[in-house]
């Protein structure tokens, strides 16, 4: 073998390393639980749902404030005036903690949504 040889080796040995340090190694920030708050489609909060603890973060809406509860792996939306969400159909909707799971308010155009974490199998197709 030859220099030559040898460094084109050692290259396409670097480069499947560095491929596969890409595609197996686990990204740590990649898998954190967050809940991303958004009011008229602009982020207004991430909280991060996998707290120890619960805590309470209070939201600017259109009609008024919300209360959202986090930690401990999950989220909701707490009790709300009828003023400010007639139906209350987004506090009814309690506790989500899955990646994907969203929580919405239409009259206040506020969404409570989970991304991160591990993605979960919904429906299997054959």
């Amino acid at each position: 073998m030859t220099r030559h040889d040898v460094a084109v080796a050692l290259f396409l040995l670097l480069i499947a390393g560095v491929a596969w340090a890409l595609f197996y190694l686990p990204v740590r920030s990649a898998r954190e639980l967050v809940a991303v708050v958004r009011v008229d489609n602009k982020v207004v909060a991430k909280l991060p749902v996998s707290a120890p603890e619960l805590s309470v973060k209070l939201v600017k809406v259109p009609r008024g404030e919300a209360l959202i509860e986090y930690g401990q792996g999950k989220v909701r939306v707490l009790p709300l005036p009828p003023d400010v969400c007639p139906r209350g159909i987004c506090w009814r909707t309690g506790w989500i903690s899955r990646s994907g799971q969203v929580i919405v308010c239409l009259p206040n155009r506020m969404t409570v949504a989970l991304e991160g974490g591990t993605p979960e199998v919904d429906t299997v197709v054959r």
